[in-house]
């Protein structure tokens, strides 16, 4: 099953109930559009400042990202394993973590929230994708993911309108929903013949 787009909002609901590394993680995937298999493969000495320097496993690629002010900050203050890595595997301190691990989290959270769409850490990607391709156009995000084809930079910045409405569904605010909600209240009284106005004390 593909990896679905993400609504920027719902990623604070996920980050509410992952852990903290995997949450700095796709926090990264999310502002700078690289693969997690980039991200926990980050080493200290990537981080200059608000730059992160290094190279794509899949396709072999440089990159050169900036984070956040607060997402930087908080990546320095992470301890490396002996090997170096920002993000280490639960048992071997050689290595760094799996994507798998942070895709079990995620998938987890994802279920404790009742969400419908298919999220997973490469759903960052996407957001990403989408976002970019909001506030710069098409060649700046094909640029931006070190594309090759822009057919394929199309897919993730057009993943947005593929959602299906179940997932549209999900991105309503809770005030919004209220509204809603009070809204077909107020239809059903009505059609029962009952009386109600907007200046009544009594409500």
């Amino acid at each position: 099953m593909r990896t679905d787009y993400l609504n920027p909002q719902i990623y604070n609901r996920l980050y509410a109930v992952m852990t903290y590394e995997n949450v700095l993680a796709l926090r990264i995937s999310l502002e700078t559009g690289l693969r997690i298999d980039d991200v926990l493969s980050l080493t200290a000495n990537q981080i200059i400042g608000r730059t992160l320097r290094g190279t794509e496993e899949k396709t072999g690629k440089a990159y050169k990202k900036a984070v956040s002010a607060d997402l930087a900050d908080r990546l320095k203050r992470l301890t490396p394993n002996k090997s170096g890595f920002l993000f280490p595997h639960r048992t071997d301190p050689t290595r760094h973590r799996t994507r798998q691990a942070v895709w079990a989290n995620m998938k987890k959270a994802a279920r404790l929230l009742g969400l419908k769409m298919n999220a997973a850490p490469h759903s960052a990607r996407k957001t990403y994708a989408v976002e970019m391709f909001t506030d710069k156009g098409l060649e700046a995000t094909q640029k931006a993911l070190n594309h090759d084809r822009m057919s394929t930079t199309m897919i993730y910045a057009f993943s947005k309108m593929l959602c299906s409405e179940k997932q549209e569904s999900q991105y309503i605010e809770i005030e919004q929903l209220s509204e809603i909600i009070a809204q077909k209240v107020v239809e059903k009284i009505e059609k029962k013949g009952l009386i109600l106005t907007k200046n009544s004390d009594t409500m």
